[in-house]
């Protein structure tokens, strides 16, 4: 529980100053055929965040919510229950399909790397990395089209399972 109010903690100072946004339709939220280069510009790459001995996934949530700005409500809905307060609101939902792409969980296609899911997760929730892979891979199988709507199932299923679980 304290790793997990320190997460939240942790949100709420890098996300204050950001401010809050309405929902809108933006031109990289509609498909494109270069989403493997809007994946990649980041300051760092994903291979490089892959090598790199410490994952700051605090990073790539900042970085992330330039483009797609979030209310620290809606990530402590989340982290507490597994999904958002206002599910219709696009724009967490592309915060969280920008999450998992710059940190290499999803693909630019909106494929989930399980393994990297666990290797990511325990920033999240202390749980064991096997425990992880086996949630993760049941969440994998996502009908939805929409990389924004694809995503953000993906993480509900895996934190409403964990939450399921463990938050007894």
């Amino acid at each position: 529980m304290n790793r997990n109010m320190n997460f939240v903690y942790a949100i709420t100072f890098a996300l204050i100053t950001f401010s809050v946004t309405e929902c809108a339709t933006k031109e990289k939220d509609k498909p494109n055929n270069n989403a493997k280069v809007e994946t990649t510009n980041a300051s760092v790459s994903v291979e490089e965040r892959d090598k790199s001995e410490e994952f700051n996934l605090m990073e790539v949530m900042v970085e992330c919510n330039d483009s797609f700005r979030v209310e620290m409500s809606y990530l402590a809905s989340f982290n507490k229950s597994g999904s958002f307060p206002d599910e219709t609101d696009k724009t967490p939902k592309c915060f969280m399909r920008c999450v998992l792409e710059k940190s290499g969980v999803a693909s630019p296609a909106s494929q989930f790397n399980v393994k990297r899911t666990a290797e990511i997760f325990p920033q999240i929730r202390d749980i064991a990395e096997e425990d992880i892979v086996k949630i993760a891979t049941e969440c994998t199988d996502r009908p939805e089209t929409c990389k924004c709507e694809r995503s953000y199932q993906y993480l509900k299923c895996l934190m409403e399972t964990v939450i399921e679980i463990y938050d007894v």
